[in-house]
């Protein structure tokens, strides 16, 4: 008697499970661990410097309120900046540093994070590490909109505080999204982003004034099943200006970014 033929998968559900969409999505309650990781090489004319961040990232979301909003609250540990003193003033922070962070989900995706310790301000290392804590924690918690479908795009306007150096600076970032498809147990998504920076203050009695543009890409890979995200990688370019009193220097950027759910995204 012949050996029956095994049943063959359904073309419309790919071996992953997540079949072909539209997947929901919604943010998991309970807490992620995240390792992010950010690289820039800074050109000015012949000089060239490397500043490199890297902090682990716990983040715990709070089951969805009655309005759909839902409460995040976390740490950002063992920060490391590891950069020369002539990339825009920038120092090391201690590994030992250790940020407390807080904000909002929205129930249309929107996200909110801030952090009390960056109220020291940039001329303090306190404050300068809270701005950076936070620009790395903000990277794990993307804009992700209840439904996703292949082809189905979504915007997302940020502006928010940071700092170049000892200088504050606003970051304003507009970024477009599009879902490319699943595998793997992810929904692979693809973020385009624009932004400019303005700031501007006193440093050594002088009047200085940094502005700048720039635009990155990135890929997203969203687990709907956990509600959480499980990897981004990204490269940007960025134009940089800076006036300190009569003189102008301007500096090329460019940048690579990636956030890695650890121990696969368990919670």
């Amino acid at each position: 008697m012949p050996t029956p033929a095994p049943p063959r998968p359904s073309e419309s559900a790919p071996a992953d499970g997540l079949g072909a969409g539209p997947w929901h999505f919604a943010w998991g309650a309970g807490a992620q661990r995240y390792l992010v990781r950010s690289e820039a090489e800074v050109a000015r004319g012949s000089e060239r410097e490397r500043v490199e961040s890297e902090a682990q990232v716990t983040l715990a979301v709070q089951p969805a309120g009655s309005g759909g909003t839902r409460a995040i609250s976390g740490r950002v540990d063992s920060l490391r900046v590891r950069a020369s003193e002539r990339v825009a003033g920038t120092a090391a922070a201690p590994p030992s540093t250790s940020v407390a962070v807080r904000g909002t989900i929205a129930a249309r995706g929107a996200v909110r994070l801030e952090s009390d310790a960056a109220a020291a301000g940039c001329a303090s290392a306190a404050g300068a590490a809270a701005a950076t804590a936070l620009g790395l924690a903000r990277e794990a918690v993307p804009r992700v909109p209840a439904t996703l479908s292949v082809g189905a795009r979504w915007a997302d306007t940020t502006s928010v505080a940071g700092c170049a150096g000892p200088l504050p600076v606003t970051v304003r970032a507009v970024s477009a999204y599009e879902v490319e498809g699943a595998a793997g147990g992810a929904v692979r998504v693809r973020r385009r982003t624009t932004s400019t920076v303005r700031g501007q203050g006193f440093a050594g009695g002088q009047s200085v004034r940094v502005q700048g543009s720039g635009s990155a890409e990135a890929l997203l890979l969203l687990d709907p099943v956990r509600g959480a995200l499980r990897e981004v990688t990204g490269e940007g370019r960025a134009t940089f200006s800076t006036t300190v009193g009569a003189a102008a220097q301007t500096f090329e950027q460019r940048t690579r970014v990636r956030v890695s759910a650890v121990n696969g995204g368990s919670r």
